[in-house]
């Protein structure tokens, strides 16, 4: 939560200080068709209370050089990726920023070092040992609390179960992502454990707002794109 804290503060004060001197602090995820957008990318790495290291997300006896629970995270992320998106892109302009050459990824998997895949696997700059994990499909119109949360729940679901992590990431094997929110928010409506995670309530609501949302920026579709063009 102190971390979500952070980046809420953050945002807070670049906008106080842009507003200071006349201008106004953008953190729209894409506001050209010539750059690559703004993300807010999120990281995660973890450490086991019973052990002496800090770093529990290595395990230099595996294949992949990832621990079994580094492992299992990830692919808890990977499991509902798809749906998650509806919380971490959710916006119709979120998408936009999804596709080759944006640093973002545009099919599910995963991969060690790669800037063109969603989920990066980062390495120590000298040991070149596993530290973390980087989430990119992410940016700064999230609600970055319940991004996180439903994030963290899904790679704790994927420990729990002792998920095996897929093979890395190829051409030849990787599946395509949702291409829009409603795509999203549609698969979103079927994954029971999100759902739960969410509860009832906060789920028909969430899901309800975001369609209303997406609905309403499709019929600027037209204007929308032609200002990107002139950006």
């Amino acid at each position: 939560v102190q971390l979500a804290d952070y980046v809420v503060l953050a945002r807070e004060t670049i906008s106080a200080c842009a507003k200071k001197y006349g201008m106004k602090a953008l953190f729209l995820p894409k506001t050209s068709s010539t750059t690559a957008g703004n993300g807010l990318h999120l990281h995660f790495s973890f450490r086991d209370v019973r052990s002496s290291s800090d770093n529990s997300f290595l395990d230099s006896t595996q294949s992949t050089g990832i621990s079994r629970k580094g492992g299992s995270f990830i692919e808890g992320i990977l499991d509902h990726l798809p749906s998650l998106l509806s919380f971490s892109l959710p916006t119709n302009n979120s998408f936009r920023r999804i596709g080759p050459g944006c640093w973002t990824g545009s099919t599910l998997g995963w991969s060690t070092e790669d800037k063109e895949v969603p989920v990066r696997v980062c390495l120590d700059l000298i040991t070149q040992e596993a530290t973390n994990v980087e989430l990119k499909l992410c940016d700064a119109t999230a609600n970055i609390y319940l991004e996180l949360a439903m994030i963290l729940a899904a790679g704790m679901e994927g420990i729990k179960k002792g998920r095996k992590l897929r093979p890395m990431a190829t051409d030849a094997t990787s599946e395509p992502l949702p291409q829009s929110l409603q795509e999203s928010l549609d698969l979103l409506k079927n994954d029971e454990f999100l759902l739960s995670i969410l509860g009832p309530e906060l789920s028909t609501a969430y899901i309800a707002v975001r369609e209303s949302e997406a609905q309403n920026e499709k019929s600027l579709e037209e204007e929308v794109m032609d200002a990107f063009h002139k950006a």
